[in-house]
């Protein structure tokens, strides 16, 4: 069955003009957002075609510019390699490039602007990084009303309203889904009125009020929330009633790799519901969540991520999987509720299997190479 590559080699030589931008190309386009386009594209409205900009980023020396961290697709360094190659996406330009790192206030924030040749901007927000305050800055969603990337996407939204005229797209990918929508939500009447489209790649959703405000309201007809049927991270908060489950070539927590959806002409091919194991991780997270107060949250948070640092390490790539069996091991460091305990153990795990599935693969890939 079709995925994304041969979704490339099907339509890569179409221009938009002949065949309109769909949600396929909108996943594309929110992984523009994953490299360090620092020092490549300029952070003001000044624009660099995009083959310039992916030359210059894989050409750093001493980068191994294909990978993105532990749990980042294999396919995406190849993918962006080639992409300025279509003539589709030959004439696209960059702009608006924007990253904010801050450890102290767990912050991680990364978006950049693409210019479609036809009109009108794509804004790509970044997901999560390799960074662990990253990762952290992900879980605060259970216990803030507002986290600094989600205020820093409202920024970079109002800055790039006034830097490009004309309609705007929104999207991301896990975290950036979730950027994309708090951003579209909280705009203006009149902003969210040159809003297109704002589309979510399988991104975490919102807890409190958030659906229930006028803003999500008034955007709500233009969101594109898209889960694989196995979904993990797009189930972890509340979310959006109305979704497109689609189909993936992976289970488990791999079925977040975009990358493996399959492709049907110019879309995901769809299904018509969740896998029975994405059902009860959802149940199973609602009922944890329910069950923490929001200072029990706050104090599990910090204790997971303590434990996580305790390796030394400041990106998931640092820790090795020798140390993730050997936190499993640490129950009483962790938390001392038993059921805050087991759903720390049972991340733990989660992120054990990840870090396996993706040297396994790396291996495989070298070994082709080879």
């Amino acid at each position: 069955m079709a995925t994304i590559l041969d979704y490339l080699d099907w339509r890569g030589d179409l221009r938009f003009a002949a065949d309109p931008f769909n949600e396929v190309d909108s996943y594309l386009f929110s992984q523009l957002s994953y490299p360090d386009l620092s020092g490549i594209v300029p952070e003001d409205a000044e624009s660099v075609p995009i083959g310039e900009a992916i030359r210059a980023y894989f050409s750093r020396p001493g980068q191994d510019g294909n990978y993105f961290g532990a749990i980042s697709s294999p396919e995406l360094g190849p993918t962006l390699q080639k992409l300025p190659g279509y003539p589709r996406y030959h004439e696209l330009r960059l702009a608006g490039f924007r990253q904010r790192l801050d450890e102290g206030k767990t912050e991680q924030f990364s978006a950049v602007s693409i210019l479609l040749p036809e009109g009108g901007v794509y804004l790509s927000f970044r997901g999560t990084d390799d960074t662990i305050h990253g990762w952290k800055e992900n879980f605060l969603l259970v216990i803030s009303d507002v986290i600094p990337a989600q205020q820093d996407a409202l920024d970079y939204l109002h800055w790039a309203a006034e830097a490009f005229p004309g309609p705007l797209i929104l999207g991301g990918h896990s975290k950036g889904g979730n950027l994309a929508v708090y951003a579209a939500a909280m705009a203006e009447e009149a902003l969210q009125e040159r809003i297109t489209a704002v589309y979510n790649f399988d991104g975490p959703g919102f807890m409190g009020d958030f659906f229930e405000r006028e803003g999500y309201r008034r955007i709500r007809p233009k969101l594109r929330t898209i889960l694989p049927q196995h979904s993990t991270v797009g189930v972890l908060l509340p979310r959006e009633k109305e979704v497109c489950i689609v189909d993936s070539q992976k289970s488990g927590p791999m079925a977040h790799n975009g990358f493996q959806w399959r492709v049907m002409g110019p879309h995901f091919l769809r299904c018509e519901d969740f896998s029975r194991g994405t059902h009860a991780f959802e149940d199973a997270m609602h009922k944890v969540l329910q069950d923490m107060d929001r200072d029990t949250r706050a104090a599990f948070i910090d204790e997971f991520f303590d434990t996580l640092s305790s390796t030394g390490a400041k990106t998931l790539t640092d820790i090795t999987r020798l140390q993730l069996q050997e936190l499993l091991t640490l129950d009483r460091s962790i938390y001392h509720k038993p059921e805050v305990n087991h759903f720390v153990k049972s991340l733990l795990e989660q992120m054990l299997r990840e870090y396996a599935e993706e040297l396994e693969q790396r291996a495989r890939k070298s070994g082709e190479s080879t």
